[in-house]
């Protein structure tokens, strides 16, 4: 019997012609025929990580205004002339990246470039103070809706802070914290704009029924002649990109029926093979009703009504998450507890065909997520991104074949031992806060994020 996950695997393909423009844009090029649609994804470089603290939120306001029109495109055309020829879009904004993306029937590929263009190279001649500030209080409604007024809305961004600690980027969330939201100036708007929204900081990524050819001679009829933008320097790296949790342990009050435990760790980032392992880890954990903690706090222990892990595919680090609700009448610690145990165990040693089934799961997920043009589109568009290059894309998925029990094991130890990750409890508002535990308590501000993965559009 082999000792890693190959057996019964088949590698994922995704060709791609690559080349970038004398003003530094990226063009990657996809070919899929099998419909005639298009996927036109343009994504920047730019994401919540690249914001200073007291201007939290920049990113994904700056977003929101891209959609308010441009110099000649003015509001609602972008959405009219796309809806005409049966095309759709839409865009959203993380921690590590901005994208805008549109599909559009072959025939129509030049609207999209058009409207992108105008984005990109003329959108500042209608930046005013009044589309600042009403879409400055489209954001803060949004979060207050979906974060401060949302049971649990609160724990993840104080998951966040818990976990990467004062002047780490990650630890703000992508929505930003209102006052920050409120400071935001035109001349802050305008300067990000001006800085990150630009040929040598972006990647144009066409995925389906179009030449490679014709796509390159769009990219540049469409970009070629806009001026490459200021470079910008890389931020300093924090001091330890992938940190301890700064405070272990704390309780949250709120409005929810039931006591909900968060625990995160963070971890190697995307792109790398230990990522990779990890992933194979969360699946193992708790995809499937015969994963670990699925049997462990649902089935058999009936501890938890629910269970799920998650892995953040970022660049300067990983931040690796499991979530459980308790049920009636359970404590929050017993909770925590029979967590402890299973990864316990797990780090003891896992066979080598529990490990194949969840490499099998990740792989079924794998095939259809990238199934349509849309997401094979923006998969290449964050590889070239966050790790430099499209072909990334492949190579990432070749390296979930090797990946032994030894190495799930070997993660579990190594990244989800007790004294690095941090836990938050949220309880039934009516319950008296606990003791946090170890760990300094920190400040705490009464504002939200979004759960799991932390895509704000």
């Amino acid at each position: 019997m082999t000792d890693t996950a190959t057996a019964g695997t088949t590698t994922l393909r995704f060709p791609v012609i690559t080349r970038t423009l004398a003003n530094g844009m990226r063009i990657v090029h996809h070919e899929e025929r099998a419909a005639p649609i298009v996927a036109v994804h343009l994504m920047y470089h730019v994401g919540s990580r690249h914001e200073q603290p007291g201007r939290t939120g920049l990113a994904h306001l700056l977003e929101h205004l891209m959609f308010e029109g441009s110099q000649h495109a003015p509001k609602g055309q972008f959405d009219d002339l796309l809806e005409r020829v049966g095309g759709t879009n839409n865009g959203s904004t993380w921690l590590d990246r901005t994208n805008y993306y549109e599909t559009v029937p072959s025939h129509a590929v030049e609207l999209p470039l058009w409207l992108e263009r105008d984005r990109m190279g003329f959108f500042l001649p209608v930046l005013d103070a009044e589309m600042l500030e009403v879409q400055r209080g489209v954001v803060i409604n949004e979060r207050r809706q979906s974060y401060e007024n949302r049971p649990y809305g609160l724990a993840d961004q104080r998951l966040h802070e818990m976990l990467f600690g004062t002047g780490h980027p990650y630890a703000w969330p992508t929505i930003g914290y209102v006052p920050d939201l409120e400071a935001i100036s035109l001349d802050d708007a305008r300067g990000f704009y001006q800085s990150h929204y630009t040929p040598g900081n972006a990647v144009l990524v066409f995925a389906g029924d179009l030449g490679a050819d014709e796509a390159f001679a769009l990219a540049e009829r469409y970009f070629g002649d806009l001026p490459r933008g200021p470079a910008i320097p890389p931020a300093p790296p924090p001091a330890d990109p992938a940190p301890a949790a700064t405070v272990r342990r704390e309780v949250m009050p709120d409005d929810v029926s039931f006591p909900r435990v968060y625990q995160s760790w963070t971890t190697p980032p995307y792109g790398t093979r230990e990522w990779v392992v990890l992933d194979v880890l969360a699946y193992l954990l708790a995809d499937g009703d015969s994963s670990r903690l699925q049997r462990a706090l649902v089935r058999e222990g009936r501890l938890a009504q629910d269970v799920d892990t998650y892995l953040y595919p970022t660049a300067l680090c990983g931040a690796f998450g499991i979530v459980a609700t308790a049920r009636t009448g359970v404590a929050p610690e017993a909770l925590e507890a029979a967590v402890r145990r299973v990864l316990d165990d797990v780090a003891q040693g896992v066979a080598h065909d529990e490990v194949l089934g969840a490499v099998r799961r990740v792989r079924r997920d794998h095939v259809s997520e990238l199934a349509m043009v849309e997401e094979r589109a923006e998969a290449l568009a964050y590889a070239a991104t966050v790790l430099g290059e499209p072909q990334e894309l492949e190579r990432m998925m070749e390296l979930y074949g090797g990946v032994t029990a030894d190495d799930v094991a070997g993660a579990a130890a190594t990244w989800l031992g007790a004294g690095r990750g941090a836990t938050l409890v949220v309880v039934p508002s009516g319950n008296p806060p606990e003791d946090a535990g170890d760990g300094d308590d920190g400040d705490y501000e009464d504002d939200g994020d979004d759960e799991g993965e932390e895509v704000v559009g």
